[in-house]
């Protein structure tokens, strides 16, 4: 085999007077996985300045080295490109981060006793956060203000479903956002508020409309709160090895998030990169939406923070009873959720992305949403045949199996999140067992010839804060089981599960091309951009059930040490 860093040493040995370029940093004496179309597999790296020098064995790269040069013995340890998250909301996360972290595990009594706890710890907390809660633990209709009300009497509070799409209030929270029974619900069976018998909003928002006017109330998100929080978030994902991430909506932050990402990527406080979208789920904001975009992408257009992406919701969640499917629910029976944009719009907004150049990632749960986001991407190809877009459709809960295919056919993206693959029983409930089986097809996407990435969905977690690491969503997206837990019901089907290669692939150079970075990013290369990670062990040869437990020693992004754990690199 020719070496890459062969053929580099040819080149400039035909050049007069050329002078070997020396590396910065060697890491050595281990398995380098470049990722690369080849599957190439090294022992040696060599980087220089933001660079990837070269790769390849020892004796190649040792001739890189000057001394100048930092030489780090991995002593058997793994590199892999750096991971990349291809759906999380970052700034998003930063005003929940000092609330009460919840578990869709939790019973309505565990849920309750938590806020309780974590209202009486934090005195000062005003107003009460929490996130990660399952509603359907409160009955079929969500829980209520009086519930809430019953352990924070005192102020405000405000918790986030595990969706990310529903939220519960107490009276204090509706009374500051003066939602009362005559307070119209923003978009009717798509964005509302749920009420009693008499009219009365209970407590329980529906989507972001619904939403939005509590979290505003409350002041939830402040620049200088952001500003805070962002380097702390910022440094726990590149713990976790993450050197790149697709931002799938700042929803509650916006226009502040956005200029906090860009002010740290600009001072080169930016530990990883972060490609941004502009999120839309509500019909009013897509009047505007294209002509925001454009100017967002002109805006923001740094290296380590960019905007590109169209992000359309066009559902909600099967536990919110809010996911869009092609027959109504089993439970209750008959329930057909509201899409939160018409087909119309949905068809409307990607032919004008198509024309004007923009990549896509379309939000949709259900198999009647996934259904419209490939027949309308499918339409604005036909109709720009020349355009280049890259379109992903993320979560891809429930796929009917005749479109299975499409996604290989139309060259879309299948973007979704396996820390979600516990056993899910609420799906079960609300769609029955033949739509049960059709939960997230990853293997017959990529049998037929579909590519699949993968991401966290952070602060969205069914595991709390292990969500974000990507050896949990490398496991779980292999076994389809709890992390750790041999003995745990398989999420169906068995044959859906992927191989660790094509789980890496889709947290690395597959996650590079969703964001439209594989010339720079997601494979070991010479020339490619200095984003890798350390790893304790190998995830191939390790049992299934032990990958979520291997460590990050380090982390390298665009040739910066961001990341390392103590006594690493043998300083």
């Amino acid at each position: 085999m020719i070496r890459l860093t062969l053929c580099l040493l040819a080149l400039w040995s035909s050049l007069a007077n050329a002078t070997v370029v020396g590396a910065d940093l060697i890491l050595k004496g281990g398995t380098v996985y470049s990722m690369d179309t080849q599957g190439n597999r090294h022992s040696s790296i060599a980087l220089a300045g933001k660079t990837i020098l070269a790769v390849g064995n020892d004796s190649d790269v040792a001739l890189f080295q000057t001394d100048a040069t930092e030489v780090v013995d991995l002593a058997g340890r793994v590199v892999f490109p750096g991971f990349i998250d291809t759906h999380i909301h970052t700034m998003d996360t930063l005003p929940l981060l000092n609330g009460v972290m919840l578990s869709p595990g939790q019973s309505a009594e565990e849920v309750l006793a938590a806020i309780a706890e974590h209202a009486q710890l934090y005195p000062d907390q005003n107003p009460v956060l929490g996130s990660g809660f399952l509603a359907r633990a409160f009955g079929i209709d969500g829980p209520t203000a009086a519930q809430l009300d019953a352990v924070v009497p005192d102020r405000p509070a405000l918790i986030i479903d595990e969706g990310g799409h529903t939220a519960w209030a107490n009276s204090l929270a509706l009374t500051a956002a003066d939602i009362t029974a005559s307070t119209p619900d923003p978009v009717p069976g798509a964005h509302f508020f749920q009420r009693d018998m008499l009219g009365n909003p209970t407590g329980w928002l529906v989507e972001g409309a619904a939403i939005d006017p509590v979290s505003d109330a409350l002041g939830l998100v402040s620049e200088e709160a952001l500003r805070d929080k962002a380097p702390g978030f910022f440094h726990d994902m590149s713990a976790v090895g993450l050197t790149a991430a697709f931002d799938a909506g700042m929803i509650d932050t916006m226009g502040l998030g956005m200029r906090v990402a860009s002010e740290l990527a600009q001072s080169n406080e930016l530990p990883l990169r972060l490609v941004g979208s502009l999120y839309i789920n509500k019909p009013k904001d897509l009047e505007t939406a294209h002509t925001r975009l454009t100017k967002l992408k002109n805006t923001f257009d740094h290296e380590l923070f960019s905007v590109t992406t169209l992000k359309l919701s066009l559902d909600g969640t099967v536990e919110a009873k809010t996911a869009v499917t092609l027959e109504p629910y089993i439970a209750p029976e008959g329930h057909e959720a509201t899409p939160l944009l018409t087909n119309q719009q949905v068809f409307n907004a990607v032919y004008e992305a198509y024309s004007l150049g923009f990549d896509l990632h379309l939000h949709a749960i259900g198999d009647g949403a996934v259904r419209t986001a490939l027949d309308a991407i499918e339409a604005g190809q036909k109709a720009h045949p020349d355009a280049d877009i890259r379109a992903t459709i993320c979560h891809i809960e429930v796929v009917n199996k005749d479109d299975i295919a499409r996604f290989g056919e139309l060259g879309v993206v299948a973007q979704t999140t396996p820390t979600w693959f516990e056993y899910d029983e609420i799906a079960m409930e609300f769609l029955g067992p033949a739509r049960f089986e059709q939960l997230y097809p990853l293997a017959s996407i990529h049998r037929n010839g579909g590519r699949v990435t993968l991401g966290s969905d952070y602060p969205v977690s069914w595991i709390g804060k292990d969500a974000l690491n990507p050896m949990f969503n490398i496991e779980m997206a292999v076994t389809r089981q709890r992390a750790g837990t041999p003995d745990y019901p398989v999420q169906a089907r068995e044959n859906e599960r992927l191989s660790v290669d094509q789980a890496i692939r889709a947290h690395t150079i597959d996650a590079a091309w969703q964001i439209r970075l594989e010339d720079e990013i997601g494979s070991l290369e010479a020339g490619k951009k200095a984003d890798l990670v350390v790893l304790e062990s190998d995830p191939y040869t390790a049992d299934p059930y032990s990958i979520h437990a291997i460590e990050v020693d380090l982390t390298i992004s665009n040739g910066r040490i961001v990341f390392e754990r103590e006594n690493t690199t043998g300083k």
